[in-house]
């Protein structure tokens, strides 16, 4: 079994809205978060598709402006927040990496 994360619903504080984990993996430090967006939550791996970077510039901020799509600080592809898959940029058609997410009544628990 890996590692788990859990997470509290109220954790998040509007919808949309985002949440910012670390776990390890091979011995290094990784990030993933969990999008809240109509509500419903969705979990990644906090990597770009295009470039090994994380998504967010500023810790735990992953939508642009209008808070309808995730976007990637460095170089601005935009990603659909229910599906993970790259709209516009130049990773267009591919999808970030889904982690294992389990819902319960009260937390999330991410399991990596």
């Amino acid at each position: 079994m890996g590692s788990q994360i859990f997470i509290k619903k109220d954790s998040f504080t509007k919808d949309p809205s985002t949440v910012k984990f670390t776990f390890s993996e091979g011995g290094e430090s990784k990030s993933g978060f969990i999008v809240f967006f109509e509500a419903k939550y969705y979990a990644y791996r906090n990597k770009c598709q295009h470039l090994a970077v994380e998504l967010d510039w500023d810790n735990n901020e992953f939508f642009e402006d209008e808070e309808k799509f995730i976007v990637c600080a460095t170089h601005g592809a935009i990603y659909e927040p229910s599906s993970g898959k790259c709209l516009m940029g130049p990773c267009a058609g591919k999808k970030l990496e889904i982690l294992n997410l389990k819902i319960l009544e009260d937390k999330l628990i991410v399991t990596i």
